[in-house]
C-alpha cells in the first residue's frame, strides 16, 4: 500500500511539473522535495524521477547504486546520457578497457551498445541520467 501511495504521489508530482513547464512556468525542486524509490532493475538501487515516465518514454532521473555493485554487461533500448554526481563508476563498452568516472564525468550510451558498469566500493554512486525512451536493462550473457 505504501509503495502504491508513493508511486501515485510521484506520478502526480511529475505530472504537475510537466504541466508547469508546458504552461511556461519553471520548476524548482529542493533535494528534500525529491521522492526516492526503489529501482526495480537492480537490488539496492534507488531513483528519483525529475521528469517524464521511465516506464513509458523519455525521462530524466537521479539514480543511486550501492558501492561495490557490478551491473554486468547489458544494453538499453534507447540512447542514454549520464553525469556522475558522486562516487566512482567504472564503465566500459564491449571490447574496450574500463574507465573510471568520478564526480563531474559524462557518458553517452547509444541504444543497444553493450557496456558494463560497476560502482567502486567505498561509496554509493549517484548520477543524473536522461534517456530518449523508456528505461530498460537487458542483460547480455557472455558465452
Amino acid at each position: 500500500m505504501k509503495g502504491t501511495l508513493v508511486c501515485s504521489l510521484l506520478v502526480i508530482g511529475v505530472a504537475a511539473a510537466v504541466t508547469a513547464v508546458a504552461a511556461g512556468k519553471g520548476v524548482v525542486m529542493s533535494a528534500s522535495d525529491m521522492k526516492w524509490m526503489d529501482n526495480a532493475a537492480l537490488k539496492g538501487a534507488k531513483q528519483t524521477v525529475l521528469w517524464g515516465e521511465p516506464a513509458k518514454g523519455p525521462y530524466g532521473a537521479i539514480k543511486s547504486i550501492p558501492g561495490g555493485t557490478a551491473m554486468g554487461p547489458h544494453t538499453h533500448s534507447a540512447d542514454e546520457k549520464a553525469v556522475v554526481v558522486s562516487g566512482t563508476l567504472e564503465l566500459n563498452f564491449e571490447g574496450e578497457a574500463k574507465k573510471e568516472l568520478g564526480a563531474g564525468s559524462y557518458v553517452s550510451i547509444p541504444a543497444n551498445a553493450v557496456h558494463d558498469v560497476t560502482c567502486k566500493a567505498g561509496a554509493d554512486c549517484v548520477y543524473f541520467e536522461e534517456a530518449a525512451g523508456p528505461a530498460d536493462y537487458k542483460r547480455v550473457d557472455k558465452k
